[in-house]
């Protein structure tokens, strides 16, 4: 596991500083230093360079959040402690609550995603007198080279941006309709993580049917045909902790750039088949052709089937039309007998007589 920033209790006490009193008192009550001709790690102090910082920062660090993030751990003479990169996984911790070492939670705050520091990190906020058995020896400074990939808040929210809005909507998603998108998945360093662009196709869902993840259906609920979004998902609407092997990070918030293609109204909330009109008062008998009493699987497929094709009923879009009927029939067949009787059958809703009843 190497030392990767484990807390340590602090040293029993540390050699007085031959600096000035003002200094010394300086070192007290400042936490870190971010200039980079700061003087060499005295004290307490810590030192930290930024290296590398991106030109948009919508977000820093604070108490309280959970970042990824990848380091190398080296000694002042080069040689390497410990590194994540080695690991091929970033190390993630709440920063401020005694997850790593202090002088690494100090120097994480402030940090914006892919900026890069250089932390030196005294003895008394690392691995002090003590060190690590076969790691860290005693009082020793430590360097992190920091790289930051990632950021979120438990008290964090879906973020829904639309950048393009046609002038005509019609309609906007609601659940239960058929959608069809394009979407590029990144991370919140940039990386891609997946897109349907890659698959030359779209991507095709019912939504609110648990066909994706919790945060995307949130995300295309309102929009309308030919309006492009961005939606930034938390880890807990996302892939959570575990993340997808090879592909996500487990506790990654996800980006989605979206573009909605393509609408098809789905049925109320519960219903599988509706009727576009009256239902017959003599649908057992329309359906039983061979007028046997008995409505077997194939009587009960080919009646449907020619219901939709006509226009007097409609099938849950998004979904296989046989599964659907399939289900409908075996529904009827109370007694699993493989047959329906005229005993077993009736409505979904006959109590309740309104335009949507369903077998």
């Amino acid at each position: 596991m190497g030392a990767r920033h484990r807390t340590a209790a602090a040293p029993p006490g540390m050699p007085v500083s031959r600096w000035p009193v003002l200094a010394l008192q300086a070192a007290f009550l400042v936490s870190f230093v971010t200039c980079n001709d700061a003087p060499p790690v005295p004290g307490d102090q810590l030192h930290i360079d930024r290296t590398s910082v991106p030109e948009l920062c919508p977000r820093s660090v604070k108490e309280g959040d959970f970042v990824r993030y990848h380091y190398h751990g080296t000694f002042p003479d080069g040689t390497k402690f410990d590194s994540s990169y080695d690991r091929g996984t970033t190390y993630n911790v709440f920063v401020g609550k005694g997850q790593t070492i202090a002088g690494m939670d100090k120097a994480l705050i402030g940090m914006c995603v892919n900026e890069r520091r250089l932390v030196k990190i005294p003895p008394s906020l690392a691995y002090g007198s003590e060190g690590m058995a076969g790691v860290i020896p005693p009082d020793a400074v430590l360097h992190f080279d920091v790289l930051l990939l990632d950021i979120w808040n438990p008290e964090d929210k879906m973020e829904i941006k639309t950048y393009y809005k046609p002038e005509n909507c019609a309609r906007t998603v609601q659940v239960s309709d058929f959608i069809r998108y394009h979407y590029n998945g990144t991370l919140l360093d940039g990386t891609l993580f997946d897109s349907s662009h890659q698959y030359g196709k779209t991507y095709n869902i019912v939504l609110g049917s648990g066909q994706v993840i919790m945060g995307m259906d949130i995300g295309l609920q309102d929009m309308c045909v030919g309006e492009k979004r961005t939606v930034f998902i938390p880890p807990h609407l996302g892939y959570g902790e575990a993340g997808v092997e090879g592909e996500v990070p487990g506790s990654a918030v996800l980006i989605f750039n979206i573009e909605l293609l393509e609408l098809i109204p789905g049925l109320p909330d519960g219903y599988m088949f509706v009727w576009n009109g009256d239902v017959s008062p003599n649908l057992f008998e329309e359906i039983d052709k061979d007028q046997n009493g008995e409505i077997f699987l194939q009587e009960f497929t080919e009646y449907i089937n020619a219901q939709v094709e006509s226009g007097k009923g409609q099938l849950a879009p998004g979904f296989d039309p046989a599964k659907i009927i399939e289900n409908m029939f075996k529904n009827q067949d109370r007694n699993e007998d493989g047959k329906i009787t005229e005993a077993e059958f009736k409505l979904k809703d006959q109590e309740d007589k309104e335009r949507h009843d369903e077998l």
